[in-house]
C-alpha cells in the first residue's frame, strides 16, 4: 500500500457481530470532531475471495453458537480463550490484507484481535480492545498499542503476555453522545425508583441473535407489559435473522413490531441515545452493553446462557460490582422490577453502577490516536 494514498491513520472495522465494531463507531465519533486526517474502511473490502469464505465460516459459527443447547456449548469450547489463533490460521485469512499494508508507515486501527493478530509484524497496529474482560484470544502481544477500558483489564492482558509499555488504559468505551446526559439521566432514574409511575426498560438482542435468549426476550416483555411497565424491544439491524424474535413475541400474545430493528449500527445507537434519560433498567447478554451498567448507573438483567468467551468474564464483572443481576426468570421480570423499586434495591443497583469508573473512554482513545 503506498503512503502517498493513505493518510496517516486508516481504520479498519471488521463488522463482526456488535461490539467489536460499536467501539470503534465510538472513537471515531470523537476523533472525527479534530481531525480528518484518517480513513475508515471495512475489513471485507481488503479481502480476497479466499479470504472473504473463510471469515464467512467464522461469522457463520459465531451465529451457530447462538443456537443453544450442545451447539452452543461446543461453540464455547471451542472459543474457551486458550491462546491466540495459530500462524496458519492467519495466513488462511489474511495474507492480502499483509500484502496491502506491507509498505504502510502510518498507523492502522483495528477493532478485532485476529485483524490486529494479522497485520502486527507488518505494520503499527493499535488495538482497540473495549471489552472489560480479556480472555486469552484478546491478546495481542506484538500490537504497537493496546487500548483497554480499565485498570483490571489491563492486568488480565498483561498476564497473557502484552507488554505494559504497549498498553493505554482509557476508561469504559461508551457511546460518546451518552456520556454528557448519563448524570442527568441517573438523577432522572433515581426519582423514577422513588416513584409509582410505571418503569421503562430496554431489552436488546445480541448479534447473533441466540435462540434462548430471544426466547427469554419475549417472556420478559411480556412480563414487563403485564405488570404495567414499559418495555422498548432493540432488535438490532440484522433484518433478516429478527423474524426469530418477532414470531417469540407473536406467542407471548404481542405485537410483533414491537420489535424494532434499525438499518444500520448509527441508528441504532441514535435510538438509544434518544431513549437514555427515560431509560430505568435493560436486559441484555454480558457483552457490549455491560458498561452501561457499571458506568451509567443502568441496571442491568444479564441473558444466559453466556456465549463466548467474553460474557462469563463481564457477567463476573457486573455482578461483582453489584450493578447487575442474573434475569433468572424472564416471565416474572415485570413483578420482580416492581418489588426492586419497592424495597430501595433497584436503586442500589443504579447507585453500584454509577460515577466509580471514568466512561469517557472513546474521547480519551481519540486523543491517543490523534
Amino acid at each position: 500500500m503506498s503512503d502517498s494514498a493513505e493518510p496517516p491513520l486508516v481504520a479498519i472495522s471488521s463488522d463482526i457481530g456488535r461490539g467489536h465494531p460499536s467501539y470503534l463507531d465510538s472513537v471515531l465519533k470523537v476523533l472525527t470532531r479534530h481531525t480528518d486526517r484518517y480513513r475508515v474502511v471495512h475489513l471485507a473490502d481488503l479481502l480476497t475471495d479466499r479470504e472473504q469464505r473463510a471469515w464467512r465460516l467464522a461469522r457463520t459459527l459465531y451465529r451457530l453458537g447462538g443456537r443453544g443447547g450442545t451447539i452452543t456449548a461446543l461453540y464455547n469450547r471451542l472459543r474457551s480463550g486458550t491462546g491466540p489463533a495459530s500462524e496458519w490460521q492467519l495466513h488462511l485469512l489474511g495474507r492480502h490484507l499483509r500484502h496491502r499494508f506491507a509498505h504502510f508507515t502510518g498507523t492502522c486501527l483495528v477493532d478485532h484481535p485476529l485483524v490486529a493478530s494479522i497485520l502486527a509484524p507488518i505494520c503499527r497496529v493499535a488495538y482497540l480492545h473495549g471489552e472489560i474482560a480479556a480472555p486469552a484470544s484478546s491478546a495481542v502481544p506484538g500490537a504497537w498499542r493496546t487500548l483497554v477500558p480499565l485498570e483490571t483489564t489491563a492486568a488480565r492482558i498483561r498476564a497473557w503476555g502484552v507488554s505494559s509499555e504497549t498498553l493505554t488504559v482509557t476508561g469504559l468505551v461508551i457511546e460518546p453522545e451518552l456520556v454528557p446526559m448519563a448524570e442527568p439521566a441517573f438523577e432522572s432514574r433515581l426519582m423514577r425508583c422513588g416513584s409509582s409511575e410505571p418503569l421503562t426498560v430496554a431489552l436488546f438482542t445480541s448479534g447473533a441473535y441466540p435462540h434462548p435468549h430471544v426466547e427469554q426476550l419475549a417472556r420478559a416483555t411480556a412480563s414487563l407489559r403485564a405488570a404495567g411497565h414499559r418495555p422498548l424491544v432493540f432488535a438490532g439491524s440484522d433484518r433478516t435473522r429478527v423474524g426469530r424474535l418477532r414470531r417469540a413475541l407473536r406467542e407471548q400474545g404481542l405485537d410483533a413490531d414491537a420489535a424494532r430493528t434499525f438499518p444500520t449500527r448509527a441508528a441504532e445507537s441514535a435510538a438509544t441515545a434518544a431513549a437514555l434519560p427515560r431509560l430505568d433498567a435493560f436486559v441484555a447478554a454480558a457483552h457490549e452493553r455491560t458498561g452501561w451498567a457499571v458506568g451509567l448507573g443502568l441496571p442491568m438483567f444479564i441473558l444466559g446462557p453466556d456465549i463466548g468467551p467474553f460474557a462469563p468474564l463481564n457477567r463476573e464483572f457486573a455482578l461483582g460490582r453489584a450493578a447487575a443481576e442474573p434475569l433468572a426468570d424472564p416471565a416474572a421480570l415485570g413483578s420482580r422490577l416492581t418489588r426492586l423499586r419497592r424495597d430501595g434495591r433497584l436503586a442500589a443497583l443504579a447507585r453500584a453502577g454509577f460515577g466509580l469508573l471514568p466512561i469517557d473512554g472513546a474521547a480519551v482513545a481519540a486523543r491517543s490516536l490523534d
